[in-house]
């Protein structure tokens, strides 16, 4: 397909409606067409094989650099040209929606978590606000279990903090993270480096999860969540 017979798919399943709603909720710079994410997921699972000329093609719009991300994660291919092109897309990642969306698509990183370790923590590194945020979201959606706590944990003191979408991402990982191995993690927070407008946040965080119990909720409004290490 070339890339103008994408794009008019892409116009096709958009609406005003969901054109409201995305550019209310998403910052970008981006023309919005207003596209649900389930729909284009499965036009990305349609034309996936027959999308070389639209994947070529610069992007001018968040739907068309949302289906990029789903269709590298769709098609069929070896993990280390799934890599390369992953890790290619990156740098045009520049808002929250496509860096999520297109990180909780990529079950080939859940697939292969050891091989990719390493790229979390390049990414980690990054200067680009949103590679940053893609590295942690990456951690929440396929590292959050005891073998990968150190990895998480000294991500989570190396990434250059400051900018709101990476702290929020952040605190996300850890609010999680809490839930799911909560001893290892309120070590960690009582120890960490971590600024205390990031430590709020992750309060806030996991205080609005329903998988912690009222309890424990209590304590944390309490003592906050340097003080974890009770359970």
């Amino acid at each position: 397909m070339t890339y103008e017979e994408v794009v008019s798919e892409i116009a096709a399943i958009s609406s005003g409606e969901m054109k409201r709603f995305t550019e209310k909720l998403t910052p970008t710079q981006d023309y919005v067409y207003g596209v649900r994410v389930p729909d284009l997921r499965a036009l990305a699972k349609r034309i996936r094989e027959e999308s070389e000329a639209f994947l070529a093609h610069e992007k001018h719009s968040l739907e068309e650099k949302m289906l990029h991300g789903f269709i590298l994660c769709y098609r069929k291919r070896d993990f280390a040209q799934f890599r390369k092109d992953i890790l290619a897309f990156v740098p045009m990642i520049d808002n929250w929606a496509v860096c999520d969306c297109v990180a909780a698509t990529c079950k080939a990183v859940g697939r292969n978590r050891d091989l990719f370790s390493a790229d979390i923590e390049r990414l980690a590194e990054s200067e680009q606000p949103f590679a940053r945020r893609f590295a942690s979201v990456l951690l929440l959606d396929y590292y959050t279990e005891e073998k990968y706590a150190p990895l998480i944990f000294s991500v989570c003191e190396r990434i250059k903090r400051g900018e709101y979408y990476v702290d929020m991402a952040i605190a996300w990982l850890l609010s999680v993270c809490y839930v799911k191995m909560g001893d290892l993690t309120g070590k960690y927070l009582a120890e960490c480096t971590l600024e205390e407008s990031v430590l709020k946040k992750t309060e806030r965080k996991i205080l609005e999860s329903f998988r912690v119990s009222e309890e424990e909720k209590r304590k944390i409004r309490k003592d906050g969540v340097r003080h974890l290490i009770w359970r």
